[in-house]
């Protein structure tokens, strides 16, 4: 859950401070109040495209910066209970992007972003119209936890007995070929002992 936010020199926001409670949050306002830059910046904060142009006029750089409150604690690095991105778009340069005040790439900084914000919107992309999300939607919706769970068990245990079989089917044939070529051997020492013997 997204809690805190700050923006600062990002288009017409200056230096913007934001604290969100748990609950419905509604921005509203007249065209051109600033909604969408809001939008903008956290688009840019999870690894969206960076627009330089939406530097304010007069400023070096732009920041971006946002508290995620995490639901369901996770092994974070540093505070189990939340996660910080920051991204910093220069005017020159290369643009910055943190997790937890470490730098990481734009690609890390996305793959994290899709796990902590959805964005709903005209033309935006929607997790929904993610294919590689289907499956796990359908299975929550679902409730198959429990089910899936079973499933893999006895899909791993399958797997492992697959295993075994094509194993003892290899030193099966393995070992038919050696009785052949043993019975080969034999039969040609006897013919020689034969012949020995006469």
């Amino acid at each position: 859950m997204l809690t805190e936010l700050r923006i600062e020199n990002l288009a017409i926001i200056q230096d913007l401070s934001l604290r969100f409670r748990e609950g419905l949050v509604t921005f509203t306002g007249e065209t051109g109040a600033g909604k969408s830059i809001i939008i903008d910046a956290i688009e840019a904060l999870v690894g969206g495209r960076a627009d330089l142009s939406l530097i304010r006029s007069g400023a070096d750089r732009a920041t971006v910066e946002a508290v995620f409150t995490i639901l369901e604690r996770e092994d974070l690095l540093d505070d189990p209970d939340s996660i910080q991105l920051s991204r910093e778009l220069k005017r020159e340069g290369r643009s910055n992007a943190r997790v937890n005040g470490r730098s990481v790439n734009v690609a890390l900084l996305k793959e994290i972003g899709a796990l902590l914000i959805d964005i709903h919107g005209q033309s935006e992309h929607l997790s929904l119209f993610n294919v590689r999300q289907h499956q796990a939607l359908l299975d929550r919706y679902a409730a198959a936890a429990e089910t899936i769970q079973e499933y893999q068990s006895v899909y791993k245990s399958m797997r492992q007995v697959r295993k075994e079989l094509a194993e003892l089917q290899t030193a099966e044939a393995e070992s038919a070929r050696r009785m052949e070529f043993l019975t080969f051997q034999i039969e040609e020492i006897s013919k020689i002992v034969q012949e020995i013997k006469k």
